[in-house]
């Protein structure tokens, strides 16, 4: 058998109280040493004639030109090295 009562009420007061501390505390120390040595050795042995040359050509903005004819020649007897540029703006 089941009971119901249409008068039946229920009240129920809940007080819940929170109380919350949070702390934190972060100390991060990095250190890196950084050691970069860099060898090169390079041993020629040069029986005879040698012959060097560095050369850059360049040209910039409208207009410009650069141009190198460079010839190379090598026997027993010589080393020889022939460079001819010519770099314009108009």
């Amino acid at each position: 058998m089941t009971y119901y009562d249409p008068g039946f009420e229920f009240d129920k007061d809940i007080d819940v109280e929170v109380d919350f501390d949070f702390d934190s505390y972060v100390d991060v120390d990095f250190y890196k040493d950084v050691d970069i040595d860099v060898r090169t050795d390079v041993c020629v042995d040069i029986d005879g004639n040698q012959a060097d040359f560095a050369i850059d050509v360049e040209a910039y903005g409208d207009d410009s030109y650069a141009d190198l004819e460079l010839n190379v020649l090598v026997t027993d007897e010589l080393s020889s090295i022939v460079a001819v540029g010519t770099a314009s703006v108009d």
